[in-house]
């Protein structure tokens, strides 16, 4: 009896190494901005002209995920919205968001993530179609994410923000066999001991 149950666990354990992690919760608190706010965003610098809106605005026929999508527009001088997120250190994440733009001049937006820059952009244009801009950063316990953006003579849209952990690496066959082998030798040592 013993050895079948020990071989169930085995087994079980073996299934459990084998099973996909879910990873993609989204880390980012109201990334699409559905609560027809900032909410949970840091607002800086010159945040003038900038607002959340939903249906055509602009050049924009609507949001790109959802109701709700940001307009940004300050005048003269770069406005910044941000979050901080906890993160496991050392894990790979994936950085997207979506962007529209039609080539304002003079226009500019750049995301970051800490102080590594992602994303520099000057007069961007899109075409005033919704791009995903998409990135690999690296987490270190706690990360922030944070854009900065200007748009003189109207605005720049921003969309379906998101940073989702990426899966692990699957492991090498030769780990599973390590693995196997460890639970076949195990199994022989029950065995042995049982007297069977």
């Amino acid at each position: 009896m013993r050895t079948k149950t020990l071989l169930a666990v085995a087994a079980l354990t073996f299934c459990l190494c084998l099973a996909p992690a879910t990873f993609a919760q989204n880390l980012v608190t109201n990334g699409s901005f559905e609560t027809g706010d900032f909410t949970g965003w840091t607002t800086g610098g010159n945040f003038e002209d900038s607002s959340v809106t939903f249906g055509g605005f602009y050049d924009y026929t609507g949001a790109q995920d959802g109701t709700w999508y940001a307009v940004l527009g300050p005048v003269g001088s770069d406005g910044t919205l941000s979050q901080t997120l906890t993160t496991v250190a050392g894990a790979q994440y994936t950085v997207s968001f979506w962007l529209a733009s039609v080539g304002d001049d003079p226009s500019d937006f750049s995301a970051y993530w800490n102080s590594t820059q992602l994303l520099s952009l000057s007069d961007p244009n899109t075409g005033s179609n919704w791009t995903q801009y998409t990135f690999t950063a690296l987490g270190t316990g706690s990360d922030t994410l944070s854009f900065s953006f200007r748009d003189d003579p109207a605005y720049i849209g921003l969309d379906n923000v998101s940073v989702t952990q990426n899966a692990p690496t699957a492991p090498e066959p030769s780990s599973f066999l390590l693995l196997g082998t460890g639970v076949l030798g195990l199994g022989g040592i029950v065995r042995r001991k049982l007297g069977r």
